[in-house]
């Protein structure tokens, strides 16, 4: 069995107008495999008319990773500079491969904004191997009917696929070095196993609730680590309402890293190169389609 060798807080920062909760990298982690930062939108409830319309002030570029969102309530509409457009609703991703470089902005729907509502998500930012860094951008909306679901032994659990694969079961997103992101829900008072590869480095966080993770309490709004030995993770869930776990990790890429703000190169030489590209404005523009409400 997997055991849980560290747990970790998450740290508050400003993303925009909103505050949110940063679960990797942290004081001991910096990355799990492939993975290297993890944000929490925690639910927040939009008031009606409160959010002001997207004026093109969020955009910022990125090269050298993928980005990788989920939404679990509310909805979020991406637009970026290769001409990528979509919005994704409860239950579904989007990822994007900013590959040498995009810009790309990500808005409250206008539906969202005029009604209100609750939005809940996370994004992953997850490293290239070098070879991809260097291929064009692409962008990917997967909506949640899309992604598979996966029963669990015992009846009391469910996977969702949302990265990667489980038992022969694959999301329809490219990956690069074996990384995978799954969202397992327990039943109430309920105990399920989950098999993990005993190569692949692997982690989870507590979005909503704590839980008991191979024998070891971890609280809510907690990131853990877990150890290589093993095959499984058991995770039980001692509360009376649904839980909801996300594990994630792969396989770390074996290249130097030399990284400055939204740009994840190999060398600094590479970070200057992608700096002098953005501000020459290679990475192009986002052409804005017109929203209907």
């Amino acid at each position: 069995m997997k055991q849980v060798t560290s747990q970790h807080d998450v740290q508050p920062d400003q993303v925009g107008s909103f505050t949110i909760a940063r679960a990797v990298p942290n004081a001991a982690v910096q990355f799990v495999g492939p993975i290297m930062l993890l944000d929490h939108l925690p639910p927040k409830i939009l008031a009606a008319g409160k959010i002001p319309d997207p004026d093109g002030s969020f955009a910022h570029p990125h090269r050298g990773i993928a980005t990788f969102t989920y939404v679990l309530d509310g909805a979020l509409t991406h637009a970026d500079s290769s001409g990528g457009h979509g919005t994704i609703f409860a239950g579904g991703v989007q990822w994007m491969k900013a590959g040498n470089g995009i810009v790309h902005d990500e808005m409250i729907p206008a539906d969202l904004r005029k009604r209100g509502g609750r939005l809940h998500s996370v994004q992953f930012w997850i490293n290239l191997p070098a070879r991809n860094k260097a291929e064009p951008a692409e962008y990917r909306p997967v909506p949640a009917e899309d992604l598979p679901v996966v029963p669990l032994p015992g009846g009391r659990a469910h996977l969702k696929v949302l990265l990667g694969a489980y038992d022969g079961n694959t999301a329809p997103i490219p990956t690069f070095s074996q990384e995978f992101i799954w969202h397992v829900r327990v039943e109430p008072m309920g105990s399920v196993r989950v098999a993990l590869s005993p190569e692949l480095p692997a982690a989870g966080f507590l979005p909503g609730q704590g839980a008991v993770v191979s024998g070891t309490d971890v609280a809510a709004h907690r990131s853990f680590v877990l150890g290589l030995d093993g095959t499984e993770v058991e995770i039980s869930n001692p509360s009376v309402n649904a839980l909801d776990l996300l594990l994630f990790g792969g396989a770390p890429i074996a290249e130097p890293v030399a990284m400055r703000g939204p740009f994840v190169m190999n060398t600094e030489a590479e970070l200057t190169e992608a700096f002098r590209d953005f501000r020459a404005g290679k990475y192009g523009r986002i052409t804005y389609q017109s929203e209907t409400a």
